[in-house]
């Protein structure tokens, strides 16, 4: 399925960019293929139903091969945010994105979005509310990930108060109250409680 996906999302990315039907020149050129088998996929991918296919002419998306290669796109561009959020260069950034685009399901996509959510632009509208800890503002929080360096301190589950949020973090966990520096702050995902 995996090649399948990436003649999908070629296809999608040249049919926006140009806005014709596609050849097989265009996706033989930007997957570095041959044009034989771009033909024989154009075939494998009209009888899936993922394209409308004229020989000799091109071919353009269905709405169901639209689906997979939008959802392809944006785990793409999903995972590329969340390797640039772990301070991955960007050339490795992109070359694991390009590697788990296929493999990821919607359930490990959410579990990514959780963590990135707080410095996510890639959807209109985000439906997660985590942020790191060091983007917090001052209220209660509930600590949905830790760092184990940091255990006997803050552990997922533990509800916590932000009480100052400027050049350091101040925050209250039960009766303690402490001092984190933002760039650990960055470390801890919180949900507003």
């Amino acid at each position: 399925m995996e090649r399948v996906e990436e003649y999908l999302e070629a296809i999608l990315d040249v049919q926006e960019k140009e806005r014709r039907v596609v050849r097989t020149s265009d996706v033989a050129k930007k997957l570095k293929v041959r044009p034989s088998s771009v033909t024989e996929m154009f075939l494998k991918l009209k009888d899936m139903g993922y394209v409308d296919y004229v020989p000799y002419r091109g071919v353009i998306l269905t709405e169901k091969g639209r689906k997979i290669a939008e959802r392809i796109r944006r785990y793409y561009r999903i995972f590329e945010k969340f390797f640039e959020f772990l301070g991955i260069d960007k050339e490795k950034a992109k070359e694991l994105s390009c590697e788990l685009e296929h493999h990821a399901d919607e359930r490990v996509i959410e579990r990514v979005c959780t963590i990135i959510s707080g410095v996510c632009d890639i959807c209109d509208e985000c439906k997660f509310e985590e942020l790191p800890l060091s983007e917090a503002k001052e209220g209660k929080y509930i600590v949905l990930i830790a760092p184990t360096s940091v255990k006997n301190l803050i552990r997922a589950g533990d509800k916590i108060e932000v009480l100052e949020n400027d050049d350091v973090l101040k925050i209250r966990v039960g009766d303690e109250t402490f001092e984190l520096s933002k760039e650990f702050g960055k470390k801890i995902i919180v949900r507003k409680s």
